[in-house]
């Protein structure tokens, strides 16, 4: 009798997976030999209804699968060589620990299955082509710096892209918080207003906002000193009230404590 190939698993992949062939009439590990396109493989495992190998390199695209048992072969079944994927670049490439979506660009990403990001975890996108994807990066756990720069990977399966650095990261940001204020009172237009606090990376802005509610009012002339220090000028419009100055960055805005309020009189 003939061997005869059922199915295959997997149907498509890359080389150093595990195939095995389901069927009849397969042989032993002494009788049977595997061709997948050109190439001849030695089983690690074999009987008469299943044989089991290692899948060896080749190009991507179409190969196929026959069994080979003392001489005689079986029908085909078709095996397709997936590449791994690469990633280009990410949008937005910063954000809070619990970001939104983002498009990661690059190749092979019709069968993508998941995006690893960093250590901080992974998972599953919306492939939109073979070259973009969108997907929400895992939110992150406790920081130890005020950012930690992830590589995005994708995974098909065909493997896993390599990091190919600051194009292909996402980096997080930590909560800025304010500290102190000093003075903690003065008028309107009050010039030199130290801040001090936590996590001052890539300040976009400082506001004022009334503890009782209401608008924003961005500070003047911000300068940030350190990661822990700014300066700024109380804006010259401001009311008479209680205000809390939050520093925002790409983790987000600090939150209103009574540590970060200016009291103008």
């Amino acid at each position: 009798m003939a061997p005869f190939i059922s199915s295959i698993s997997p149907t498509s992949g890359h080389s150093g997976q595990t195939m095995t062939i389901t069927g009849t009439g397969l042989g032993s590990l002494s009788t049977t030999k595997v061709n997948i396109g050109s190439t001849t493989v030695t089983p690690t495992a074999a009987s008469s209804t299943s044989v089991t190998f290692t899948i060896p390199p080749g190009c991507s695209g179409q190969a196929n699968i026959i069994a080979t048992v003392s001489g005689v072969s079986s029908n085909s079944k078709t095996f397709f060589y997936v590449a791994a994927p690469t990633c280009t670049s990410v949008n937005p490439n910063t954000g809070p620990a619990a970001p939104g979506a983002v498009d990661v660009f690059g190749t092979g990403f019709a069968t993508a299955t998941s995006v690893a990001f960093g250590t901080v975890g992974t998972a599953v996108p919306t492939v939109l082509s073979d070259g973009h994807l969108t997907v929400t990066p895992p939110p992150h756990g406790a920081f130890s710096d005020c950012t930690d720069a992830a590589d995005v990977l994708v995974i098909n399966t065909g493997g896993t892209s390599s990091p190919i650095g600051a194009q292909g990261h996402f980096t997080y940001y930590d909560l800025p918080a304010v500290t102190g204020v000093t003075p903690g009172t003065g008028a309107a237009g009050t010039t030199g207003v130290n801040v001090a606090g936590t996590c001052f990376v890539d300040v976009s802005s400082v506001t004022f906002t009334l503890t009782t509610g209401g608008p924003s009012t961005p500070a003047d002339n911000v300068n940030v000193t350190g990661v822990g220090s700014l300066t700024l000028d109380v804006p010259g419009t401001l009311a008479a009230g209680t205000y809390d100055i939050q520093v925002i960055n790409p983790g987000g805005t600090s939150t209103a404590v009574a540590a970060d309020q200016f009291v103008i009189s």
